[in-house]
């Protein structure tokens, strides 16, 4: 920019070519107004009080506007773009100081100052020629006014104070006949100067003008007797003895300040455990040359209280010092030293500025001045900076350097946002294995040797490197204990942050320090949360439990996350570290009142069941439910745009729903665990949670019964039923419909009685009694026929096709698969359509036509790609995987597969999961990769009894037991499907029993008759 602002003489405008002529006094008096404060808003009252004192006009606000009006106009003409600002009641010319002489030439100055105090004395004496050369006269030439006279003076002072560091530089040099006639005419006009007076003495002297430098002492002599009534000072007496006694030059001359070496301010610190990625960051973001005119600055270090941000900033800096030359130094901004208020930002400066070895002489009083020499010292220097410990923006803002090879480390426990330049390094907890690594380089390797108590230790910890400190230095402490005593401890003990300390160290003192920054509501907040029943928080919880408005919640859950005591490991989902989360919960034991937490507790519970409740309905708005009062109460449910929306919801709350149905069940809360059993039926049966599903469902038909409400008994018991049969629990289901089937009829509610009949339909049809189910599934259909509920009608239908295919009727399968598709057609239902196209593709698969059971499968794949879930989209590629043939087809079999375990791994269907991890390790035997197909089958059945999917476990144990049969394992073959057999028998499962015996015979029969070949042979 050639744009430029003139004050240091008369008042000029300068673009691009000559000089701007400016108009009236007044309007010079405001472009100097403004000048003197560039890029800061100066007042209308201020530019009022500038122009007129004490005495402005009738109209001064429109005489200010029709001045500045002229001036916006001026610098229109020399500069593109808008640089007089006009907002309420101020004007800010948006310019940067450096344009204005006066500003430039305090700048050169202060950085001459400080080069000469350091030994630069050629460096400092260019700035000062350069600094000079913007002197046109008297500052504000012709202004009138108190304002203009007053900075006239102060500008004048610094004018002089720059005058007199040159003389002190161009004395030690030996210019001493250069000066004479110069130091002489300033001597004119601040007749009483005594430093002025000393350097005219001294250059006279260095002349070989001895009388002339005593001259000069008597006339300051007299005029200060005369005016002042005092005599000369210690200096100007001192320099008076040596001129008489002819002393020796060079003790006249004022010595220079020695070089200050490049400062080493790091503290020590241990040695660095893991981190090599951070640091990595870190390193790669400071380049080995330096970048003209940049700077470096890194977020890098920001996370919680005890994850080690200082270690891993200082380590890097020291790592670095080779890379800058100029200074390793750290700075402890104390945002969270117990006891201390945060560094001001003037104190900062003021101890960097020490550090960088300015006298105190020399430093600034103002914040302005400070970072202005702040930044002049760092623009030639390379050096790495620590600022530790910082408490935000607004503290660290003054203290970054401007245009500047140097690097910035910042570290914090608030995410720092607003400041330019920032690379943020997040800093987590250790991994498993450097927790440990930690742990035993801290308590030494001869007390560490349990690998499994040290894991137990370091998780207890958090992976915490605190914690993990605090704990070490315990066991070290006490030469009796082993690792074993300091776990019962952190087990067994007062709780972990109680055990988690070291002599006067405790692990909740740093949480303390962190939590009492926070505002008295986001402590409340905190506080709140560690009373969530889920793993995980979001918005509208938050809000249920603190009864904020949702966007004030959403607002103090952000300023949380940005002090580091809560983590968003999924966008909008945010979790406690676990230390964290006891924490909050033991200050909201000592901290809230008894009904506080209670009333705090109730309003989570009350927008669950209506939320669960009002997601249910959209997901599944044609599911039966009991017609049963619910109250308005708690919060609403929040605004979901559609059913893939609440989904969302329900597969993301899952674990706080469950967990708040399970505090209402144990605490006495039957009714609120009812219902949330009934909402969470249907999603928990699709998304394969059939475990977790028994336990509530048995529970609210056992409260409907005792509370006299039989239409919720039997929607209860139907939904119990259904996970029963899901986990092969095939008995208790039949229990459970046969209890359902009694009530329904009795009521004689003709809906009620055929799902009941439709229920047991499908219960038969898994324990393989297909003319049983024919006739409860005829009977339901008898039922929903005169009601005309076409949706109804087409379930049955459905229905009524797989138990047609599975005896043999194909020809009517088809018809009732095609009059189901009919029927969902006509209800609009695209989800169930592609259902029914599923069963047509296994029909179109019975009969040997591979292409069109694909076909089928694709078109249901379209349909569930705009309508379904995600785990019915990944059920049905499972299907179209089945379509096809190993090993021809392999590959595009396991992309399948693998797509589809994605998804399930992703929404928690571990029942699925363990599906086509068996389906895999089939297509994989039947390529003969026997190996990789044990693999599979071994992950399958972990899932399956994790989960206690009887039917699943079964399938998975058989087809491990077939693979490692071909990998020569016959005795780990036969003990799985003897495993098979007693799971299956268990569980009454007859046919899989009955398979299991038979697959087992014929491997005992092959393994005899190896044997007895393997015996001829010899």
């Amino acid at each position: 920019m050639d744009l430029g602002i003139r004050v240091l003489g008369p008042v000029e405008l300068r673009g691009a070519g000559p000089g701007e002529r400016l108009g009236s006094a007044k309007e010079r008096l405001v472009l100097a107004a403004l000048a003197l404060d560039a890029g800061r808003p100066v007042s209308l009252d201020t530019l009022i009080h500038r122009l007129w004192d004490d005495a402005p006009p009738a109209k001064p606000r429109a005489s200010v506007h029709a001045y500045a009006a002229r001036i916006r106009r001026r610098l229109r003409a020399a500069h593109d773009g808008e640089l007089l600002l006009q907002q309420a009641h101020t004007y800010t010319l948006a310019l940067h100081p450096r344009h204005v002489d006066c500003h430039r030439f305090a700048e050169l100055a202060d950085r001459a100052r400080v080069l000469t105090d350091g030994g630069g004395d050629a460096e400092a004496l260019g700035l000062l020629r350069e600094a000079e050369e913007l002197w046109r006269g008297e500052p504000l030439a012709g202004l009138p006014g108190l304002w203009a006279e007053r900075v006239r003076a102060g500008l004048e002072e610094k004018h002089l104070a720059a005058h007199l560091t040159r003389f002190g530089i161009e004395l030690r040099r030996g210019h001493f006949a250069e000066l004479v006639p110069e130091v002489g005419a300033l001597l004119e006009q601040y007749p009483s100067d005594e430093t002025l007076a000393c350097q005219l003495m001294t250059a006279a002297y260095g002349c070989g003008r001895q009388s002339d430098a005593l001259r000069v002492y008597d006339t300051v002599r007299r005029r200060l007797r005369e005016q002042l009534g005092t005599d000369p000072g210690d200096a100007l007496t001192r320099l008076h003895r040596l001129v008489l006694n002819g002393a020796p030059l060079h003790e006249l001359l004022p010595p220079p300040e020695p070089a200050v070496a490049a400062p080493r301010t790091l503290p020590s610190h241990p040695e660095l455990v893991g981190r090599e990625h951070e640091l990595a960051a870190i390193l790669s973001a400071a380049p080995a040359q330096a970048a003209p005119g940049a700077v470096i600055t890194l977020q890098a270090v920001s996370g919680m209280a005890g994850v080690g941000k200082s270690l891993l900033a200082v380590h890097a800096a020291r790592h670095l010092g080779g890379r800058y030359p100029d200074g390793q130094i750290h700075l402890d901004l104390r945002a969270h030293s117990p006891g201390q208020e945060p560094l001001a930002p003037e104190a900062a400066l003021r101890a960097l500025l020490r550090v960088l070895g300015v006298p105190a002489r020399a430093i600034p009083d103002t914040l302005d001045e400070l970072v202005s020499l702040w930044r002049t010292l760092l623009s030639t220097r390379r050096a790495v900076i620590v600022l530790d410990d910082a408490a935000g923006p607004e503290q660290l803002r003054p203290l970054l350097p401007g245009a500047s090879p140097s690097l910035v480390i910042i570290t914090s426990r608030r995410r720092m946002t607003g400041l330019p330049g920032v690379r943020p390094v997040l800093l987590d907890v250790l991994p498993p294995d450097d927790a440990a690594a930690l742990f035993r380089r801290l308590a030494g390797q001869e007390r560490t040797g349990r690998a499994h108590e040290v894991a137990d230790i370091v998780r207890l910890s958090g992976y915490l490197p605190l914690a993990i400190e605090l704990a070490a230095g315990r066991l070290a402490s006490r030469p009796a204990w082993t690792t074993a005593n300091l776990l019962h401890r952190l087990t067994h003990g007062h709780g972990r942050l109680a055990e988690i300390r070291d002599g006067s160290r405790e692990m909740v003192r740093a949480f303390e320090v962190s939590y009492m920054t926070l505002t008295t509501e986001e402590r409340a907040v905190f506080r709140r949360l560690g009373l969530q029943l889920g793993p995980d928080f979001e918005t509208f919880t938050t809000a249920a439990l603190t009864g904020l408005p949702a966007h004030r919640a959403e607002r103090v859950l952000e300023s949380l996350l940005d002090a580091h005591l809560i983590q968003e490991p999924k966008p909008e989902r945010y979790v406690f570290h676990d230390l964290l989360g006891e924490y909050a919960r033991t200050l909201s034991l000592s901290e809230d009142p008894a009904d506080e937490r209670a009333g705090a507790l109730r309003g989570l519970i009350d927008f669950y069941v209506q939320a669960s409740d009002a997601a249910d309905r959209l997901v599944y708005p044609r599911r039966a439910r009991p017609d049963l009062p619910r109250p308005a109460r708690g919060r609403a449910a929040p605004a979901w745009p559609g059913p893939d929306a609440a989904r969302h919801w329900l597969t993301a709350e899952r674990p706080g729903l469950i967990a708040a149905e399970r505090h209402c069940r144990t605490e006495g809360a039957t009714q609120d665990a009812a219902l949330l059993a009934g909402a969470l039926a249907n999603f928990l049966d699709e998304e394969g949670y059939s475990a977790e599903a028994q336990r509530m469902l048995a529970a609210a038909a056992a409260h409907w019964r005792a509370a006299a409400e039989p239409n919720a008994e039997v929607h209860a018991l139907l939904h119990l039923a259904t996970a029963q049969s899901r986990c092969a629990r095939y008995d208790q289901a039949g229990t459970a419909l046969r209890r359902a089937r009694d009530v329904a009829d009795r009521l004689g509610d003709t809906t009620l009685r055929a799902e009941v009949r439709h229920q047991l339909g499908v219960l038969h049809w898994n324990l393989g009694r297909l003319p049983d189910a024919l006739a409860h599934q005829n009977a339901a259909l008898a039922l929903r026929l005169p009601t005309g509920d076409l949706w109804q009608i087409a379930r049955s239908q459905n229905n009524l096709g797989i138990t047609r295919l599975y005896l043999g009727d194909v020809r009517r399968a088809e018809e009732h698969f095609n009059a189901a598709l009919s029927g969902f057609h006509a209800s609009g239902d695209d989800r169930e359509k592609a259902h029914v196209l599923n069963n047509l593709s296994d029909l179109q698969g019975n009969l040997g036509h591979q292409e069109s059971a694909r076909d089928f499968l694709r078109r249901a794949l379209e349909l569930l790609a705009e309508s379904g879930s995600p785990s019915e989209h990944a059920i049905t590629q499972v299907n179209l995987a089945h379509t096809m043939n190993s090993p021809a087809e392999l590959d595009a079999m396991l992309d399948l597969y693998r797509d589809s375990l994605n998804t399930f791994r992703r929404i928690g269907d571990r029942r699925n999961a363990s599906i086509t991890l068996h389906d895999m390790g089939l297509a994989l035997s039947a390529a003969r990769h026997f190996h990789e197909a044990a693999d599979q089958h071994r992950r399958a059945l972990d899932l399956a009894r994790g989960i206690g999917a009887a039917h699943e476990e079964v399938q998975a144990l058989l087809g491990l037991g077939a693979a490692e049969e071909r990998t020569g394992q016959p005795a780990a073959a036969a003990g799985h499907l003897e495993a098979a057999i007693e799971v299956a028998d268990r569980s009454g499962m007859v046919r899989e029993a009955d398979r299991a015996r038979s697959i087992l015979r014929e491997l005992h029969a092959r393994t005899a008759a190896d044997s007895h070949r393997g015996e001829h042979s010899h």
